[in-house]
């Protein structure tokens, strides 16, 4: 049998990529964080964690905290069936896109994180690499612009992002006064999300023949400062419509090429087996997707990745 209070140890040092932090988070020493894990790596005959900068897990040790997962939803099933409510706090923790954050997601959970005592833990990454964490067993549930379900997992669709090409007025004079022109795109700064960013580099690739290294960007790994830089006329950026129209609708910010607007479909994936609270959460989820994501519409789509 194993000792679920070694496998918890296990998953806060992978978790939080530190022994140090995660005897922070569990109340304990160092010392004794770092015994329950030997413990687990000599009963087992398998080293679990890389001891390096950060820790990570070996492939039994992600094995392992899959499964340590999988029990705590069962657990919790098994409390609901039985009519036990537990008075702590509950983490859930989910794969998001920020831009999905930035035009509502938390708005839409927020009812239901205070009525249910639930602490989110969002782990932000682009939507085409989300399910990845899923598949790993490392979050509850994922947007994604992946249409298959993965092993043990179902998937609804929530309708498709649109994002607008926006700049200041100003911006769009001095680089794109004769048009929106792959020369134009060559020489404009840019603002992007991060390295993981896709949807605009395969944009100028699939659409303009431009490739990466080929135009000037800014790297802006937070979607509201991404935004700002628009509006301070820094670059000019891929926005959901959603977050541009106010700006846009005040003139602060003008929509350079309406043809161009990229329609990204979405996804959310969970895990077949859920409890009430994580029923609840895919329904705030689903909610958020009808008021916000409208239906598919015929213009630019790129496929996923």
């Amino acid at each position: 049998m194993l000792d679920y209070k070694l496998l918890e140890a296990l998953e806060m040092v992978v978790k939080e990529s530190s022994f140090e932090r995660a005897a922070k988070r569990l109340f304990l020493t160092q010392s004794a964080v770092s015994q329950r894990i030997k413990s687990l790596e000599e009963k087992l005959g398998k080293v679990l964690v890389v001891r390096d900068s950060p820790v990570h897990a070996t492939r039994a040790g992600e094995m392992l905290i899959v499964h340590f997962r999988h029990v705590r939803q069962l657990e919790a099933a098994l409390a609901e069936q039985i009519d036990f409510k537990e008075q702590d706090w509950q983490s859930v923790r989910l794969g998001v896109n920020a831009d999905s954050l930035a035009i509502g997601l938390l708005d839409a959970l927020a009812p239901l994180l205070e009525s249910e005592r639930l602490l989110l833990e969002c782990v932000i990454d682009d939507e085409g690499y989300t399910l990845d964490l899923l598949r790993a067993g490392d979050v509850a549930g994922c947007i994604s612009t992946q249409a298959n379900a993965v092993t043990g997992c179902a998937v609804q669709s929530l309708g498709s992002m649109p994002y607008v090409f926006v700049a200041t007025p100003a911006f769009a004079e001095r680089y794109f006064a004769q048009g929106f022109t792959q020369t134009a795109l060559m020489h404009a700064p840019t603002a992007v999300f991060g390295n993981r960013d896709s949807l605009h580099r395969r944009w100028l690739g699939e659409r303009y023949g431009i490739m990466d290294d080929h135009f000037p960007c800014h790297q802006i790994p937070e979607s509201h400062a991404l935004f700002d830089a628009v509006c301070f006329g820094l670059a000019y950026a891929a926005i959901p419509y959603a977050q541009a129209k106010p700006a846009i609708t005040s003139g602060k910010i003008i929509e350079l090429a309406q043809s161009e607007r990229i329609y990204t479909p979405l996804f959310w994936h969970h895990w077949q087996k859920q409890t009430q609270e994580a029923k609840r959460i895919s329904d705030a989820v689903l909610a958020f997707g009808r008021r916000v994501l409208p239906a598919q519409e015929a213009s630019l789509h790129l496929t996923a990745l």
